[in-house]
């Protein structure tokens, strides 16, 4: 029941839009620890596993902006965290980086990067995703 509920409003907060100028994006992936729907604000980023039920918030971050060199557009560094559901509450730090290549409305994109769990057991592992984002 609180896997129901927690999915409810996550589902509620995702549908509703938190600025309509803003660059928005709805995506589908596949990874590690968990496989999903992701939505994009901006750099804001809310993902909802599926396969293995979990929840992520991660704020991305150009590289390209960072280091002010224009030819590193297509990689970001990200930072957040997750909750994992596998068969015991996993809570982690994550980072890492990305890479993506957009083609109009669609974006192809990886991502690799360290989690640091902490409830329970400390524990790093490395983790990844490949994916699809739309525009909208």
């Amino acid at each position: 029941m609180a896997k129901i509920k927690s999915v409810s409003v996550l589902i509620l907060v995702l549908m509703y839009p938190f600025n309509s100028l803003s660059k928005q994006q709805v995506a589908v992936f596949l990874g590690s620890p968990m496989s999903g729907f992701q939505y994009q604000q901006d750099d804001l980023r809310f993902s909802l596993g599926l396969k293995d039920f979990g929840i992520a918030f991660d704020q991305t971050f150009s590289v390209a902006a960072l280091l002010e060199k224009p030819k590193l557009a297509p990689l970001y560094v990200y930072l957040g965290a997750q909750l994992v559901d596998h068969h015991k509450n996993n809570v982690a730090v994550r980072s890492g980086i990305g890479f993506q290549q957009p083609f109009q409305k669609i974006t192809l994109y990886g991502e690799l990067g360290p989690s640091l769990y902490v409830v329970e057991d400390v524990d790093i592992k490395l983790e990844a995703s490949l994916g699809i984002k739309i525009d909208f």
